[in-house]
């Protein structure tokens, strides 16, 4: 994860210098020495001391003044259930017991501020998820909220409902992002054949095709199922 953050953020830890102490690293290193991009480096570079490198680096991009985050997460269904860890009387943990998850979802519900600003998103799909009741209803929930409707309540018949997933969502707003429409997707076709990545003829079977198989125009599917897919 210090990999792929310093990747898609290097030139702006590139401008700032370590602040906080940081004597208790399991690495000798001064505050005011390094950037934050090699602070990521460091920490990538070595399993054994990844989690106290992290917990150093976040502690230094929530200082005063320093920029607003987006922290994002794909994927909520896999997140809100047991993980396929165990411990060490092998019962399984949950997800939300794992450390990288816990500080995300303790943003996502709002228990952890960002003093700075910022965004935390967390996506979902119908698409290839598990299904988890405690998640369509916290949904449901806040959709009813949002458009001032009485809230649904859960269904007294299912054990399935986890408390624990439903606290980490309260607070969230709600945002549904439906497919493109066909004539979009025909747009979007026909872009990908102007610049030489799709080679076959842009018309109306051809789209239609293409937006139906992509679950009615899921951009990312119209996509594999036009430049990715071949016979």
């Amino acid at each position: 994860m210090l990999t792929q953050v310093l990747k898609a953020n290097q030139t702006i830890l590139e401008k700032f210098k370590t602040t906080i102490d940081l004597s208790t690293l399991p690495i000798p290193i001064k505050e005011k020495t390094i950037t934050l991009a090699r602070l990521c480096e460091l920490g990538a570079r070595d399993p054994d001391i990844v989690w106290p490198m992290f917990e150093a680096f976040w502690k230094e991009i929530t200082a005063s003044g320093r920029p607003p985050i987006m922290f994002t997460l794909d994927g909520l269904n896999h997140i809100l259930r047991n993980s396929e860890y165990r411990d060490a009387k092998y019962e399984l943990i949950h997800s939300l017991d794992l450390g990288i998850v816990k500080k995300f979802t303790d943003l996502l519900s709002g228990t952890t501020p960002l003093p700075n600003g910022g965004a935390v998103i967390a996506a979902t799909s119908r698409s290839h998820a598990p299904v988890i009741k405690s998640l369509s209803l916290a949904i449901t929930q806040q959709e009813d909220r949002q458009a001032g409707r009485k809230v649904t309540k859960l269904d007294p018949f299912e054990r399935t409902y986890d408390a624990r997933a439903e606290g980490a969502l309260k607070g969230a707003e709600v945002l549904r992002v439906g497919g493109i429409k066909k004539d979009e997707a025909r747009g979007l076709m026909e872009y990908w054949a102007h610049s030489g990545v799709f080679r076959g003829t842009v018309d109306e079977r051809t789209v239609a095709e293409k937006w139906a198989v992509a679950g009615s125009g899921v951009v990312g599917e119209i996509e594999r199922a036009t430049l990715r897919m071949r016979i």
